[in-house]
């Protein structure tokens, strides 16, 4: 849920470091969650996942609503790895 506090200040993050490439959005929300180390398979996982929407975009309302979305999926992917589990 995007509206909660805690998600609303990792996406204000990401948009103040004005992440914008998979890898970098993947790499910060880790970094912004621990930070978490995972392993490398399954950081290729994460980006390949969110890869398919191509870059982030925070500048437009339809850009930042779309953001929002990956952003709240890739945290789902995260918090169920065993890496962030066992943490």
């Amino acid at each position: 849920d995007v509206s909660r506090p805690g998600i609303k200040s990792l996406i204000e993050s990401l948009k103040a470091r004005g992440e914008r490439t998979p890898e970098n959005v993947v790499d910060s929300c880790l970094d912004l969650m621990g930070p978490l180390e995972v392993q490398p398979e399954s950081r290729v996982e994460l980006i390949d996942f969110v890869g398919t929407g191509g870059e982030f975009g925070w500048d437009t309302s339809d850009q930042l609503e779309a953001s929002k979305a990956r952003v709240s999926e890739l945290l789902q992917l995260i918090v169920s790895l065993r890496e962030y589990q066992y943490a």
